[in-house]
């Protein structure tokens, strides 16, 4: 069983990279192995167009990227919100991925999280990428991680002990495991 992780930032001390850390900690490899992929494969990628994929067709990291999603058997995507809505980078990018593969992602267990100093925790940006992931095929997990009012890694690494915030993180890391289980 392998997972394949992202956390669509690159910024140096980046809460949804600590995040994603925090999340890999706390599986503690019980949903099996886990390769990160380096978001700047996104921020390097050619924004998509028609054009562009008939003249080029997808990016070489792109199709590498396909190739780990489509034999891995579980994702897991931490995503900041830019103007409620995921980077636009990652959304190029599964632009792309979607172009290699509209059953790329299918009946793959998909984690999804977020972390931000703001009140809403990048909620709408983890509302925002499960439409485009679910038209992969992926199986998001009817809870999210959303971790609002948070500047650290610390101050995350604190929320993930307080037992209140660790009802609704249960519920979603519990979902995952279950549903990584039932692959096996």
């Amino acid at each position: 069983m392998t997972i394949i992780a992202l956390a669509a930032s690159s910024r140096d001390q980046s809460l949804n990279v600590a995040l994603l850390d925090v999340i890999l900690t706390a599986l503690d490899g019980a949903a099996g192995p886990v390769e990160r992929v380096d978001y700047r494969l996104f921020e390097d990628t050619p924004q998509y167009s028609a054009r562009r994929e008939a003249a080029e067709g997808p990016p070489q990291g792109m199709k590498n990227l396909a190739d780990k999603i489509s034999a891995a058997d579980g994702l897991i995507f931490v995503t900041p919100e830019y103007n409620h809505a995921i980077p636009g980078s990652f959304k190029n990018g599964i632009d792309w991925l979607s172009r290699i593969s509209v059953t790329l992602m299918a009946v793959k267990p998909t984690l999804i999280g977020g972390a931000s100093a703001s009140p809403y925790g990048a909620w709408r940006g983890m509302k925002s990428l499960r439409p485009s992931i679910e038209l992969l095929g992926a199986l998001t997990m009817p809870y999210m991680i959303s971790m609002s009012g948070v500047g650290s890694k610390a101050d995350i690494e604190a929320r993930f002990q307080d037992p209140m915030a660790r009802v609704r993180i249960d519920a979603a890391l519990n979902a995952f495991r279950g549903q990584m289980a039932a692959k096996q």
